[in-house]
């Protein structure tokens, strides 16, 4: 009899998830709904929103979990920040969103944040032309895999108190600060990613414990990686060359050249006939 009725409450659930699954809505922008935020403000828990090319100039607010995604790719799908001291796209408090191929640009806050949110997946989107790139806020348990923070004013991501992240195989190059500034932040996966030519620091771990920083490419910033006030983190198989270090053999061939002239000069006037 118990087997009975556990069999039947596994049908049960399957059915309902499967009701779930097809009772998921497609919303389409501009088709549907004029605005992406239109759009967002009309899904269901687990609807799904497509966004065609161009350029929208909005501030998208998501607070429920939905599926946003362009239909070509953050090269052609523009978010341009209308309120500049207001994110271009915002998750706010927000569990089982899914973001993926858009470029967010003209904020002064952040391209992109993630704020109290949890189970996010932010994929192949492009932050650029901020003052932040990507800020992680409070942010558990979701994922930022395949996208780039280039040429923002400060970070490219900033992680505040955001714990059990996985950040792979992104790249942050070109910011006017740091490429990745993770502070009070723990058991994060910071895997592969490419932080490069960055005004200072490529990757910054600050306060943050019981991460694991593995793979990563950090060349020719100030800094390639530092870590401060940050005990017990995996550290390994990481590329870091900062500027230093391809400037020091230019000067030495430099002084070379140099002293191998004073020498000869004062050669001739000692052995002058």
């Amino acid at each position: 009899m118990a087997k009975a009725l556990w069999t039947i409450a596994l049908v049960l659930a399957s059915s309902v998830l499967w009701l779930s699954a097809s009772w998921a809505a497609l919303i389409r922008v501009p088709q549907d709904h004029k605005s992406i935020q239109q759009a967002i403000d009309a899904a269901a828990p687990g609807d799904e929103v497509v966004v065609s090319p161009g350029t929208y100039k909005e501030n998208v607010l998501i607070a429920r979990p939905v599926l946003l995604r362009s239909s070509a790719g953050s090269s052609s799908t523009i978010i341009d920040a209308a309120d500049k001291s207001l994110p271009a796209i915002k998750v706010d408090r927000a569990s089982g969103v899914t973001i993926k191929g858009f470029s967010a640009t003209g904020s002064n806050v952040a391209g992109i944040l993630l704020t109290g949110a949890s189970d996010v997946v932010l994929a192949e989107c492009l932050a650029t032309g901020n003052t932040s790139g990507i800020i992680m806020n409070r942010t558990t348990g979701s994922a930022l895999r395949d996208n780039a923070s280039n040429s923002n004013a400060q970070y490219g991501l900033y992680m505040e108190k955001s714990h059990n992240n996985t950040i792979e195989r992104n790249a942050a190059s070109l910011n006017q600060d740091k490429g990745f500034f993770i502070s009070n932040s723990n058991s994060n996966a910071i895997i592969a990613n490419n932080v490069n030519l960055n005004t200072w620091d490529g990757i910054m771990l600050y306060a943050s414990t019981g991460n694991t920083v593995t793979g990563n490419k950090t060349l020719r910033n100030t800094y390639g990686l530092v870590i401060s006030e940050s005990p017990g983190n995996e550290v390994t198989d990481n590329t870091t060359v900062p500027n230093l270090f391809l400037i020091l053999p230019i000067v030495l061939i430099y002084l070379g050249v140099v002293s191998y002239l004073v020498q000869k000069n004062l050669l001739k006037a000692i052995y002058k006939e």
